[in-house]
């Protein structure tokens, strides 16, 4: 059996900069809202979003046998300029290095599992929130007690039991509501699940497929991603 100071210890030895385990049962409803945001089309064209929605709700159809999510953060600079290149894609590509982490943290702990950042339908952010190292802000970013939402995650789950399993943080976003403010295209919900209409987020027409932006909207001057919502957070500060 794994012990989580083992996990965590090895974790940082490995380069990740905090480490939780979470129990692999299924998210609920409340955890991640994923079925009323399909619901409401917000969603937009990624459609692969409502493909295998059962498996991103349950680690344990992704791994058979799965009882533990070792969660992974990777924390990196805030931008040091508005505008232009979202502050994450500043850096090397942070898929690889994660990856390559993660597989070297699971030969360090002797364990088989499966390695995920960004690779397969499940949420890196909702299982760190899990995991308790972070809670979900309105902007639907995970939120770090101590990097803010400047951060990268990955996950291994595995057939691997732990001696114990994080809570989740309590969500310390009060009713600031500075990030729907700062979203020029209005696409962050004020009230309810936080969640995202992404056919209003910038970051949805300059990232990974670039799409043609509606005129009612603007871009905030990113050409690459955005960064208006967590600059204006208070934890990001």
């Amino acid at each position: 059996m794994l012990t989580t100071a083992s996990i965590k210890q090895a974790a940082l030895a490995v380069g990740f900069d905090d480490c939780g385990v979470a129990a692999a049962a299924a998210l609920s409803d409340e955890e991640y809202p994923l079925r009323e945001w399909l619901r409401r089309g917000w969603n937009g064209d990624l459609d692969y979003m409502e493909r295998n929605a059962d498996k991103r709700m349950d680690p344990r159809l992704l791994v058979p046998g799965a009882r533990s999510v070792i969660c992974c953060v990777s924390a990196y600079p805030p931008p040091s300029s508005r505008g232009g290149v979202a502050a994450y894609a500043r850096h090397r590509d942070y898929h690889k290095d994660i990856k390559a982490m993660l597989f070297a943290l699971m030969q360090k702990l002797g364990i088989e599992g499966r390695a995920f950042c960004d690779t397969a339908p499940i949420s890196d952010k909702h299982w760190a929130a899990r995991a308790g190292l972070g809670w979900i802000g309105r902007h639907t970013l995970l939120v770090t007690p101590h990097w803010g939402s400047w951060v990268n995650l990955g996950e291994i789950v595995t057939a691997e039991e732990c001696d114990s399993y994080a809570s989740p943080l309590p969500s310390s976003c009060t009713s600031c509501n500075l990030c729907v403010e700062a979203c020029r295209n209005g696409a962050i919900a004020a009230e309810g699940a936080p969640m995202i209409d992404v056919r209003r987020c910038t970051a949805y027409y300059t990232t990974h497929h670039p799409r043609p932006m509606p005129a009612d909207l603007s871009d905030g001057g990113y050409s690459l991603g955005c960064d208006l919502c967590q600059l204006a957070c208070p934890f990001n500060r």
